[in-house]
């Protein structure tokens, strides 16, 4: 009588957790997401070093100066292969001229985004776009110059799980960009950018 009474309450003690935990998972208390699970809307931010160089029309490129940069990203899902959005990338380095003004000179990236995702189940993607260049440099009390032209970028990243919506994104990419101007030689602009981003995805 006793060991049958030891199995029944064991046996309705499990119930009581199995039920206790399907009505968490069903307000959302526990998370039961897959751990790459892409959907929705989505937008990513963050900070990163870039090795910025440039050249003029068929002359080798400049030594790279590696400076700060900013990533912003929005966009949508379409499905758990492919992300689509928009990028606004942006490296800046700020000095003193010769005659004792500050400068800040700029390199940044605005266009589409497509992130491909081979495999469903990691958070692996290539990503790549194009869009418009804008090659600027500001000076305090003066005029400043900003020339714009085509650009296009491809990289590589992972979004790693932090909780049901946040996700940590590093990634590696290449920006490149060319400026034209009448009776002048063009301007080619290269960035090689590594970000580190934080990815919120809302939906479920």
């Amino acid at each position: 009588m006793t060991c049958t009474l030891r199995i029944a309450t064991l046996a309705l003690a499990s119930a009581t957790l199995l039920a206790a935990d399907a009505a968490a998972q069903r307000r959302g208390l526990v998370d039961v997401t897959p751990p790459h699970h892409r959907r929705g809307f989505w937008v990513e931010g963050g900070l990163g070093w870039g090795q910025e160089s440039f050249k003029f029309a068929s002359d080798p490129y400049s030594s790279s100066l590696g400076k700060p940069t900013f990533d912003l990203q929005v966009g949508g899902t379409v499905n758990p292969y492919l992300r689509l959005g928009g990028e606004w990338n942006v490296w800046w380095y700020d000095y003193q001229n010769d005659d004792g003004y500050d400068v800040t000179e700029s390199l940044h990236y605005v266009g589409a985004v497509a992130r491909v995702y081979p495999v469903t189940s990691l958070g692996l993607f290539a990503k790549g776009g194009a869009g418009l260049g804008i090659s600027s440099a500001s000076v305090d009390y003066g005029d400043g110059t900003s020339e714009t032209g085509f650009a296009w970028n491809a990289g590589v990243g992972y979004e790693i799980k932090v909780s049901r919506t946040l996700y940590i994104t590093p990634q590696a990419g290449w920006y490149f960009s060319s400026y034209q101007k009448r009776d002048d030689d063009t301007l080619y602009e290269r960035l090689f950018n590594l970000t580190l981003n934080v990815t919120f995805q809302p939906g479920r």
